[in-house]
């Protein structure tokens, strides 16, 4: 089943990248490289290989940065519950 332009909701002002193998067109050539070296393994160039390999490790990058937001989002949240506990248990406190 093929994927059209209008199915990815591509601009019309846009040129996506496209794949070499399929023609299935894509917002970014990092989406591209990684569908090629996913999808088109056994029929990449050299070139599309290292593109993948790239893409892949700027991916890996990007996840353990958003990994480390979701993290320190959790511990600010944490601390904010324990200093209102905290602060609403000395505030009933008698004394």
């Amino acid at each position: 089943m093929a994927v059209t332009d209008r199915e990815l909701r591509i601009p019309d002002d846009e040129t996506p990248a496209r794949c070499p193998h399929c023609g299935r067109p894509f917002r970014s050539e990092r989406q591209r490289a990684l569908h090629v070296g996913e999808d088109h393994a056994d029929d990449c160039t050299a070139d599309q290989r290292a593109s993948y390999e790239d893409a892949r490790e700027a991916e890996a990058e990007d996840l353990f940065v958003y990994h480390l937001k979701v993290v320190a989002a959790l511990v600010g949240i944490y601390a904010f519950f324990v200093f209102a506990y905290m602060a609403v248990s000395l505030a009933q406190a008698p004394g």
